[in-house]
């Protein structure tokens, strides 16, 4: 597991944490909230467009477009270390899969995607959710391998 996760937001406020609503997330075989919520509108974006950076290094191994349920537009990476991160309801997506995406610092790193308000949404924010190396071995733990992140999360 890496050392540290980058917060994948310049700024970051979280509005909903790991494991909460199980109502509301039962639709999707988990027990509650798979990953963390970040508030995205500002006074410097009003319409909660950000720019979204990988949390580590890896290869982006998923990028698609659920419609109005789920992540809507997403991006999923693959980490040098076996780990996997989710990143949700983006405006538009700026990389391809099989593409190398950096990030080695807090403020540097390859840019995913803008954020906004897509797929199963209640107004602007981002997702991010994240899976151990061994998330296989863990798939069954009622958020299908994902964990609580933000022990790891340097912000």
């Amino acid at each position: 597991m890496p050392s540290v996760l980058y917060a994948p937001l310049a700024k970051t406020i979280i509005t909903q944490r790991f494991g909460v609503n199980p109502a509301w997330y039962r639709a999707y075989g988990c027990k509650g909230h798979n990953g963390i919520d970040f508030r995205t509108k500002f006074l410097d974006t009003p319409l909660g467009r950000r720019y979204c950076r990988p949390m580590a290094s890896g290869v982006v191994i998923g990028v698609g477009n659920q419609g109005k349920t789920g992540y809507g537009i997403f991006v999923r990476v693959q980490h040098d270390d076996g780990a996997q991160s989710a990143y949700g309801h983006f405006y538009k997506y700026f990389v391809k899969v099989g593409q190398r995406v950096e990030r080695k610092s807090l403020l540097g790193g390859t840019i995913l995607g803008l954020t906004d308000n897509t797929g199963r949404s209640t107004g602007s924010h981002f997702h991010g959710a994240y899976r151990p190396p061994n998330w296989k071995k863990i798939y069954n733990n009622g958020f299908l391998g994902y964990i609580n992140f933000l022990p790891m999360l340097k912000i």
